[in-house]
């Protein structure tokens, strides 16, 4: 059996005065906001998260539809989902999955399943992403 190589995500996130935080990978710079309240300071963490999500969905389906040899126009996922207070997170949430393409709906069906339940955010999300070690760090002024 061939050892599968595992590919090392470095992802850095550095708070900025106002309301905002940058995260950074691979030499790419993304501003989000740090206050839920704001929208017009960027989308905030459990939007990011939906996105994330979201954008994993849209890639499986794009790089599924190479791989079963089908064509897919375009690709539109829609996220709902309800703010818990007690504890924080998320609950009811919905999606739904536009795939504009003139394939059957039988292949668009099985492409479907595969692109929500295999890929490496979603599983993340859907299988409730734990640390394996989360350490503190203090910084004298």
């Amino acid at each position: 059996m061939k050892k599968q190589d595992k590919k090392i995500f470095n992802v850095e996130v550095t708070g900025i005065d106002g309301g905002q935080a940058m995260v950074s990978a691979h030499g790419q710079r993304l501003i989000f906001s740090t206050k839920g309240n704001d929208p017009t300071l960027g989308l905030t963490a459990p939007e990011v998260v939906l996105g994330a999500f979201g954008l994993c969905i849209v890639s499986n389906i794009m790089k599924g539809a190479v791989d079963m040899g089908i064509q897919v126009d375009d690709v539109v996922v829609n996220f709902k989902a309800l703010k818990r207070t007690e504890p924080l997170g998320l609950e009811d949430l919905h999606y739904s999955v536009t795939i504009q393409s003139d394939e059957s709906a039988g292949k668009l069906q099985k492409l479907f399943e595969r692109a929500t339940t295999n890929g490496t955010a979603t599983n993340a999300l859907l299988e409730g992403l734990r640390p394996k070690k989360a350490e503190l760090h203090i910084q004298a002024k």
